[in-house]
């Protein structure tokens, strides 16, 4: 009798470990299956806040909006207003060069500074004073897409300074939310040094302008 008492505790202890298995699993599984969900809400969620944050460009718009900060560099250049071409950079990267001379290119000055002194001995040099930018103020190609939230650009001129004849000017840009768009690299060569310096033949100088015309297709 007490055998049997004995076999019949232990049925009742074995039961009741297996019942208690049994629910511990079944929670572990409603919890990982409650969770899932809200990993992929905020997965979704997520990518609708970048798309949101960076809607569509207007290439149109924004060829033109380039092409009005080009021509007041070009005029303010010409004019010698050294003020109207400060408006044009972003002056605390501004790279800005020139080359008219295929032995003696003017190397590329980094900073406001540098470029104001740059450009001042452009207009008061020997062989460069008076010189102006030539021929017009028009740019003809455009690269033009996203750079993390912003919208950065390259473009060229075939024009150039101190040359009446179509050289390149390199330009790259970025949009600034409030300030809109801002020259951060610029320069140029005269047609006698495209094979050198030239975009289709040569080696432009300026780096973003190259990154982004390798990069981004032409608009």
């Amino acid at each position: 009798m007490q055998s049997r008492l004995t076999w019949l505790v232990f049925a009742i202890l074995a039961v009741g470990i297996m019942s208690i298995g049994i629910v511990g699993c079944g929670g572990d599984t409603e919890e990982e299956s409650a969770e899932k969900p809200t990993e992929s809400s905020s997965t979704t969620s997520s990518a609708e806040t970048t798309v949101a944050a960076r809607p569509p460009i207007d290439f149109d718009a924004e060829k033109a909006a380039i092409q009005e900060v080009y021509s007041a560099f070009y005029a303010a250049f010409n004019d010698e207003d050294i003020p109207g071409i400060q408006e044009t950079f972003e002056t605390s990267k501004i790279q800005f060069g020139t080359i008219f001379a295929g032995n003696e290119p003017v190397p590329i000055a980094i900073g406001w500074n540098n470029v104001k002194t740059n450009i001042l001995g452009l207009w008061e040099g020997i062989g460069t004073k008076g010189a102006k930018w030539g021929r017009d103020d028009k740019l003809a190609d455009f690269w033009i897409g996203y750079k993390g939230s912003k919208i950065e650009a390259a473009a060229i001129g075939y024009n150039c300074y101190k040359g009446s004849f179509p050289g390149e000017t390199h330009l790259y840009l970025i949009k600034d939310p409030k300030d809109g768009w801002k020259i951060h690299e610029l320069d140029s060569s005269t047609e006698n040094n495209l094979g050198i310096f030239g975009f289709h033949k040569g080696k432009p100088r300026i780096q973003e302008f190259t990154r982004v015309t390798r990069e981004k297709e032409k608009v």
